[in-house]
């Protein structure tokens, strides 16, 4: 199959040189890639393995987003911090490929901050990237940080399937604590219904804003087992209750001991809950909840019997 005439592709070499790693990691990540998430060499001729640019680029950009942040030099902070830095001042000092940086400025929007200049070549005050580090997402966050990820909007979980909405809209709508967590699962691969957008539009500073419709947003949070139903009001029949409201309603002395019973089959009225709701920040399984009128039908029958 011929390759696409845009499609531009790369060598070990070429990969070595522009994102300064060995032919040798390389080969490693290769031989092991269903688990490194190294991208599959696309067909070339002859032994030489040929990857498509952008799948290099956007696992070295995963990596290095979840590596610790890399500490800047004590007299980084001491210099002018309205000082303009070029690209590659910036990589250097963040350990960091230009290409890294391109790849999250052009896929990621939101994750690293646009360029305070763009006049002859994108430029970024030392200010802005001191805040970056500082606040930084992924697992280098340094703890008892003073700065915090900006909140995610109040987003009406109805509404029309054909509306567009963007990034810090759809990880609210998936139940995700902040847009690094939502950002870091969508280039992990974690969102395959968000791989492709519906429409972009142009943000700040010539970066392009991803845009999805409601419908697809709704897609993916079935596909990972969540809700996007909107609340309903505390005390309802309605209401959405989780393992230790169930447990309180049934007359068990724990969730522990609820999810215990359900595991053993003791409570086949409950294998199917209502929804699941994603936990904080998209971690682990999501959160089982069932209907508060379903719960107190149950006990009633169970109070009966």
């Amino acid at each position: 199959m011929p390759k696409p005439a845009s499609e531009r592709l790369v060598d070990t070499a070429q990969i070595c040189a522009e994102f300064g790693t060995h032919k040798s990691r390389i080969s490693t990540w290769y031989n092991d890639r269903e688990n490194s998430g190294f991208p599959d060499a696309r067909p070339g001729e002859g032994r030489k393995r040929l990857w498509a640019y952008d799948d290099v680029a956007a696992f070295f950009a995963g990596r290095e987003a979840s590596r610790p942040a890399h500490k800047l030099p004590a007299d980084f902070y001491s210099a002018d911090q309205g000082e303009l830095l070029t690209t590659t001042e910036v990589s250097r000092l963040l350990g960091l490929s230009p290409s890294t940086i391109y790849w999250w400025l052009k896929n990621l929007p939101g994750y690293f901050p646009a360029a305070d200049e763009s006049i002859s070549g994108m430029k970024w005050r030392r200010s802005t990237i001191a805040a970056w580090v500082a606040s930084r997402p992924g697992k280098g966050r340094r703890t008892g940080s003073a700065s915090k990820a900006a909140p995610l909007p109040a987003v009406a979980a109805d509404g029309p399937d054909d509306e567009l909405l963007g990034t810090k809209e759809a990880a609210a709508l998936l139940g995700y604590k902040s847009l690094a967590s939502f950002s870091s699962a969508l280039y992990q691969g974690n969102l395959p219904e968000l791989k492709e957008t519906d429409a972009d539009r142009p943000g700040p500073r010539g970066t392009d804003v991803k845009l999805w419709t409601r419908a697809r947003i709704r897609r993916q949070a079935q596909a990972r087992g969540t809700s996007t139903a909107p609340a309903a009001p505390s005390g309802s029949p309605d209401e959405l209750l989780g393992a230790e409201e169930a447990a309180r309603i049934l007359g068990y002395s724990s969730a522990a001991s609820l999810t215990g019973a359900l595991k053993r089959g003791r409570l086949p009225e409950l294998e199917e809950p209502d929804a699941l709701i994603a936990q904080p920040g998209g971690r682990g399984r999501p959160q089982r909840t069932w209907k508060r009128a379903r719960l107190e039908h149950l006990a009633n029958q169970r109070a009966s019997t």
